[in-house]
């Protein structure tokens, strides 16, 4: 959850640091709550072969989309 200061007042700089390690070390947690939800990044050895070009609109499409 983001929180945001009150609109009449501008974050200071410790105040926003605080506020986007929170959110980092929640988004973390989270992610590491369910890892079925992360997005694999496919490879290939270098020099062994290629991607198919489907493969990278089907890939980009769901990083891209959500």
């Amino acid at each position: 959850m983001i929180s945001l200061p009150p609109k009449h007042r501008v974050e200071t700089y410790e105040e926003m640091r605080a506020r986007l390690i929170a959110e980092t070390s929640n988004y973390l947690t989270e992610c590491l709550r369910h890892p079925e939800l992360a997005v694999r990044i496919p490879t290939i050895q270098a020099g062994h072969g290629r991607f198919p070009p489907s493969l990278g609109v089907a890939f980009w499409t769901r990083v891209l989309g959500e």
